[in-house]
């Protein structure tokens, strides 16, 4: 079967896998070849690709999962692949860090606009007659 998971900046990964097994709060669930349409959410958890003797795991953060004609397509916000679980979650807790380090910088990039542009306001005596 085909793999595809997309997140908020595009798509990320494709590939064939010969099973899945999902793992979310509701638990465990194996998608083989030709199983039955299925949708399923994810707040948090993660997915196990399994193709002969290889694994690789995939860290979900708000995600659906949808398998419909021996095509699995994962829609999530945030999704970190790996070849190990530890990796996966690794790369994951990297990349939500650096997206925190980034929001922080953008927000205080925002206020000093934002105290710049009331300064010239009042510099410029707009709303004075």
């Amino acid at each position: 079967m085909i793999f595809n998971v997309l997140t908020q900046q595009g798509t990320s990964y494709t590939d064939e896998t010969t099973y899945v097994v999902i793992h979310n709060e509701d638990g465990e669930l194996a998608i083989l070849d030709n199983h039955i349409p299925i949708i399923l959410q994810i707040r948090t958890g993660y997915l196990k690709f399994v193709r002969d003797s290889y694994e690789s795991f995939l860290i979900v953060e708000q995600g659906v999962v949808e398998f419909k004609d021996n095509e699995l397509n994962i829609l999530a916000l945030e999704a970190q692949m790996g070849a190990t679980f530890d990796q996966a979650q690794h790369a994951f807790d990297t990349m939500k860090k650096e997206k925190l380090q980034l929001t922080k910088k953008e927000n205080i990039d925002f206020s000093k606009q934002e105290r710049d542009l009331k300064e010239n306001i009042t510099k410029s005596k707009a709303g004075q007659i």
